[in-house]
């Protein structure tokens, strides 16, 4: 059987009373007449309605946060509880599928959770992949199944889902990386089990985006262009968002000293625009309060002392009034910006997602989360402001967002779901 997504491919999540050839419902992604064993990873999961896209035989393996709605039979699915240092306050949100068919696997990553309004209500990003499987033969690792089979790893995956990936033949996952956070332990004193916390996050993000030689020894030119979307609002500041835009060009901040960093990348040099739903623009989507809900910011976030006001940037979705639940970082490079990178997975743009540096210079991570960074990435321009298409791999990217600078006008306000 020929494989639907041999090389990799990105889809949008279908939204009712859209007609959108590039999306994808969770039915048809599943293929469920089909489906011999599943992996579903999520920060909310709602279990009645996702066992009601399986057939009864498919075996299934959980890892949520949250699940809802569990009056399946309990002897029908796995649950695994990833290790939580601090379980008060850190929480796994990534957002992973394991497919797993007679004669191929699908990976799938999502920035939908599993539950029906975020496939219905909103939009979100999905990439696929299908690689081909034969339980006969055992393939070669490589780069990609490596970093695979670390994430499910940190993850707590059982180790049989684990191996069973040496049947599957990864070789055409070269233009593709994977990007994982994981908790931070509180106590220095009691590490994290088998964790190295400077392979995660945001660091993690520059040693993906490194070249072979040492990048810290190249001279830093600031030439990155980030347009970073999320539909969680975090504490952001700008010691955080320049060491993020470091990473963003393979640099590791720890290098400098914070001093260093503000004389290195000034304030005005940090070109990061973190794409945001306006008030009017949540008050006037199509799905209401039930849409709204999926939208998250705090007015004390927005309120506070050194918040940068100045990055925020208009979030315009693929289709009009409808919001965008996506997490997604588009990074334009060079002079004429028509080259670069995109993230696609569970991360908002957020220190609890991608890790703060604390005064040691030691990273602290709040999340699980999951994702992958597509490179090389290419924007056919109108002009420099404005991205015609975007193309990896050889195929149009469709994102569920407009890959456009828009800075929020004198009237427009972040929208904040609480206080």
């Amino acid at each position: 059987m020929a494989l639907s997504f041999p090389d990799g491919a990105v889809r949008v999540t279908p939204v009712d009373g859209v007609d959108d050839p590039d999306a994808l419902s969770l039915a048809a992604i599943l293929d469920a007449d089909h489906l011999d064993s599943a992996l579903a990873t999520s920060y909310v999961l709602d279990l009645d309605w996702l066992v009601s896209h399986l057939h009864p035989r498919t075996r299934l393996t959980l890892i949520a946060d949250q699940i809802q709605h569990a009056t399946t039979d309990p002897s029908s699915y796995t649950v695994v509880d990833p290790e939580l240092p601090q379980p008060d306050v850190q929480l796994v949100h990534s957002k992973l599928l394991l497919l797993f068919y007679p004669q191929h696997m699908r990976l799938v990553v999502s920035t939908a959770n599993l539950t029906p309004d975020e496939w219905s209500l909103v939009h979100n990003c999905i990439y696929l992949h299908d690689f081909p499987r034969d339980a006969t033969r055992v393939f070669a690792a490589n780069r990609f199944s490596l970093e695979l089979a670390q994430a499910l790893h940190d993850l707590s995956v059982p180790f049989d889902i684990v191996a069973s990936m040496n049947h599957v033949d990864f070789a055409r996952a070269t233009a593709v990386r994977v990007v994982t956070s994981v908790p931070s332990a509180v106590d220095a004193r009691r590490p994290r089990r088998n964790a190295n916390m400077p392979s995660y996050g945001m660091l993690r993000l520059a040693q993906v985006l490194a070249p072979e030689q040492d990048s810290n020894e190249i001279e830093f030119v600031p030439d990155a262009r980030l347009l970073c979307v999320g539909s969680s609002m975090g504490r952001l500041d700008a010691n955080w968002l320049r060491d993020f835009y470091l990473c963003a060009h393979a640099r590791d901040p720890r290098v400098w000293t914070l001093e260093e960093r503000a004389q290195l990348v000034p304030d005005d040099l940090v070109d990061v625009a973190v794409a945001f739903h306006t008030q009017s623009q949540v008050e006037d989507n199509r799905g209401g309060m039930s849409a709204a809900g999926y939208v998250n910011c705090a007015r004390s976030i927005i309120d506070a002392r050194g918040f940068p006001q100045s990055s925020l940037f208009k979030l315009v979705p693929r289709t009009d009034r409808v919001l965008v639940h996506a997490k997604a970082i588009v990074a334009r490079l060079g002079e004429q910006q028509r080259h670069g990178w995109l993230y696609v997975g569970s991360h908002n743009f957020t220190p609890a997602a991608w890790g703060r540096l604390n005064q040691n210079a030691q990273p602290y991570i709040n999340n699980y989360e999951f994702g992958l960074v597509l490179s090389p990435v290419l924007f056919e321009c109108r002009e420099i402001n404005r991205i015609k298409a975007v193309r990896w791999n050889r195929q149009l990217v469709p994102l569920p967002f407009e890959p456009v600078w828009h800075p929020y006008k004198r009237d427009d306000k972040p929208y904040c779901s609480r206080e």
